[in-house]
């Protein structure tokens, strides 16, 4: 038997029983495949400020949305625009009887046409197309912000799988440790052969655990991969323990801010894309729309030449179609207002909903790390000790170090929690934070 339990050996001692654990039963923590040269700084060890940056840099949705943005600019532009510019050709009173020979035509005329809309028509539907861009540049940064919001959910999955991942390998080697002892102690008749059975059961009920936290570690590698849009299969190095995110500022503070994000921005863009729009359509009908031309004349008979100039403009007094134009517009912009006012109050709730999560999940975490850790452990210890000097049955042994083992992975638990409330927070505050920072508003 060992002179001392697992847990108070070395930890060079301790990785090397991991790792001999690792190669028996053919699991892999997430180490690279070996030649992977893809991307190497990934395949080692991975830190959730990177996989942040390269989903911001590769995300083919968030290409998709600045490719939005660039149209939706293109489109602002192209509204203020007058319209072409036309050209006309004309022939006059050319004879039936010889209708191709065109020097008997009484006059050939070439002239030019513009068109001119409403004055001030043409600025308001170009300040409706900016606001509308201004909305499409704000989607396209509330689609980063929910980005960065399942990065870091999904990175802390992939951590928390990891960190389960070992504990039951630690817990295992540890069982291991405690079959062997109760083995000697079977032997010299100190232990009945059912309170042996059970312990070998205990050592096998491992297997079928790491079997599905291994699964649900390829599940969230894959979600990353897929984020940063590499193959969902692709090698994913161990994750970099995650700091701590400690709140710096106060809930007003989050509340002014989350006045700019980008699901209320893009509300104030369609209140004022809608305003806009009606100021366009009161003009249209209050103004007429105007063209005038000018024609050059040719006439073949005598060889003269001539113009004629053109001005014509609309009557939109008498067209019923704009009082009809002119309440869609009322109504839109009543409805972008409503939008609006709803855009805020959803922030606001979806920020305090956020900040009590991630209060409540702090609480959690510090109350398992500052008292429940230290007491499981302490009760291992203690049973540890008796088993070992005889003084308690393995059943005793097994009970507290399963308990050790539950308190273990509730603390790697609450901590993954923080992480996601964390990340609900930043996203219900409408930040989408540097690839550098962590952890800090």
């Amino acid at each position: 038997m060992d002179p001392e339990p697992p847990w108070r050996g070395s930890e060079e001692a301790r990785v090397n029983r991991i790792s001999r654990t690792l190669a028996m039963m053919g699991l892999a923590l997430a180490a690279a495949p070996a030649g992977a040269a893809e991307e190497p700084d990934l395949g080692k060890e991975l830190d959730v400020s990177t996989v942040v940056r390269l989903a911001l840099e590769r995300n083919p949705d968030l290409a998709e949305a600045g490719e939005r943005v660039q149209a939706a600019d293109a489109r602002a532009r192209a509204a203020g625009r007058w319209p072409d510019m036309g050209i006309q050709a004309q022939l006059w009173q050319q004879p039936l009887s010889r209708p191709v020979d065109f020097s008997q035509a009484n006059m050939i005329m070439v002239g030019i046409r513009q068109a001119f809309p409403a004055p001030g028509a043409a600025s308001w539907r170009e300040e409706a197309g900016v606001a509308e861009a201004q909305a499409a540049r704000a989607q396209s940064q509330a689609r980063r912000a929910e980005v960065v919001q399942e990065v870091r959910r999904a990175f802390a999955q992939y951590w928390l799988a990891e960190q389960e991942q070992l504990i039951h390998l630690e817990h295992m080697d540890i069982t291991d440790h405690i079959v062997r002892d109760s083995r000697a102690y079977l032997a010299q008749g100190q232990m009945a052969n059912a309170d042996f059975l059970r312990t070998t059961v205990e050592l096998s009920r491992f297997h079928a655990v790491l079997s599905t936290v291994a699964q649900q570690r390829r599940a969230s590698g894959a979600l990353l991969n897929t984020l940063m849009a590499r193959e969902p299969d692709a090698p994913l190095g161990t994750p970099r323990a995650m700091s701590l995110p400690e709140l710096e500022q106060s809930v007003a503070e989050l509340e002014a801010h989350a006045e700019e994000k980008p699901e209320v921005v893009a509300a104030r863009a369609g209140v004022t894309r809608a305003e806009a729009q009606l100021s366009a359509v009161r003009a249209e009908s209050t103004w007429p729309e105007f063209m005038i031309g000018l024609d050059y004349g040719y006439m073949p008979m005598d060889g003269s030449s001539t113009y004629t100039a053109m001005l014509g403009f609309t009557l939109p007094w008498l067209a019923p179609r704009h009082s009809d134009q002119r309440r869609e517009a009322s109504a839109s912009l009543a409805g972008a207002e409503r939008t609006l006012t709803s855009a805020r109050n959803q922030a606001r709730y979806l920020l305090r909903d956020a900040l009590a999560r991630y209060r409540a999940a702090r609480d959690s975490y510090d109350l398992v790390e500052r008292e429940l850790l230290p007491q499981a452990q302490m009760a291992a210890g203690a049973a540890q000790d008796a088993f070992r000097s005889g003084r308690a049955e393995s059943l005793g042994l097994l009970d507290a170090m399963r308990q050790l083992l539950d308190v273990k992975l509730e603390s790697a638990r609450s901590r993954a929690r923080v992480e996601e409330a964390w990340a609900d927070v930043e996203r219900a505050a409408g930040r989408v934070p540097a690839a550098t920072q962590e952890g800090k508003p």
